[in-house]
């Protein structure tokens, strides 16, 4: 039985929690709205800088957070943190040339169809069990997406959409990796996720000259949009349940969207916002289920 002021101290690192949570989701919407105001650069010049960006910040986190055994942490990563790397490197150069050929509001409603893959990824490799409640929220998340391939192929961008469904499923593949080496610290393996992008990125690139303008931007998503997403998640879920975590997220699939339409009028296509209904609906009831599967933070 917890003391009262253990039941205080822990409902306030809670609340901390909630706030460090719903900062990250805001940073992590930012995505869509900073990639529109680039004038000049191209995807891979984008990803370049971005990646190194993040590597940079994440660098100086670890080093941080482990000081001399900075290098051990990335040592300790093992195969599942290598997997991590490939994967989430993978996920972080298509969620930008999917945003490039496609509608914000399409691009993060398709890629949040992760819980889903994940789910079913875990349970072909790790065999974990797969709740009858995410099959179907699963199915009718698929729909959605069908509606919004639909408009995708009336506008002429379904590119945007199919890339952001492959970075879904290596997102997901990243989140399982992640979950099979959850002893381990795998910010490291995040980090050089940052690697693998940038070095993708830097190869493939045909000019990696940039404007003042269109760097600043590269960096704020490297840094703003994404490193500290991580670094934000990873400190609000020590306190904060998993489920909790994972539904204060779908913040991100309102924000996203709507920060493109207040600043540069995108409004996405009737299609695509039939499927994000029905995707909101769908994570959000997964999300409530999971909720309700797991104990509150501040319990005994």
């Amino acid at each position: 039985m917890p003391l009262p002021g253990q039941i205080a101290a822990s409902s306030e690192r809670y609340r901390l929690g909630l706030v460090y949570l719903v900062t990250a989701t805001f940073f992590t919407s930012l995505a869509g709205v900073l990639l529109r105001h680039v004038e000049a650069a191209d995807g891979w010049t984008v990803v370049f800088y971005r990646s190194l960006a993040f590597v940079a910040t994440m660098a100086v986190f670890i080093v941080w957070r482990h000081g001399r055994r900075s290098a051990a942490a990335f040592r300790d990563i093992g195969r599942p943190g290598l997997g991590v790397a490939v994967f989430l490197g993978a996920a972080f150069m298509l969620f930008i040339f999917a945003l490039l050929n496609t509608t914000v509001a399409n691009a993060v409603f398709t890629v949040s169809l992760s819980p889903f893959f994940a789910a079913l990824f875990a349970w072909l490799v790790l065999r974990e069990a797969v709740r009858p409640a995410t099959l179907g929220t699963m199915v009718l998340a698929l729909i959605g997406v069908g509606f919004m391939f639909g408009d995708g192929l009336e506008a002429g961008t379904w590119l945007g959409t199919a890339l952001a469904f492959v970075c879904c499923l290596c997102y997901s593949a990243g989140l399982v990796s992640m979950r099979g080496g959850r002893a381990r610290d795998m910010l490291p393996a995040v980090c050089l996720a940052g690697v693998v992008s940038a070095v993708i990125a830097g190869l493939t690139a045909e000019d990696l000259t940039i404007g003042g303008r269109d760097l600043g931007i590269a960096i704020a998503l490297g840094v703003v949009q994404l490193a500290f997403q991580y670094i934000l998640v990873t400190r609000a879920t020590r306190d904060v349940p998993a489920a909790e975590v994972a539904l204060v997220g779908r913040l991100a699939l309102i924000m996203a969207p709507l920060w493109v339409w207040l600043t540069v009028g995108e409004v996405p296509g009737r299609l695509t916002l039939v499927g994000g209904v029905i995707i909101l609906g769908a994570v959000m009831v997964h999300g409530v289920l999971a909720l309700r599967r797991q104990p509150h933070a501040v319990d005994g």
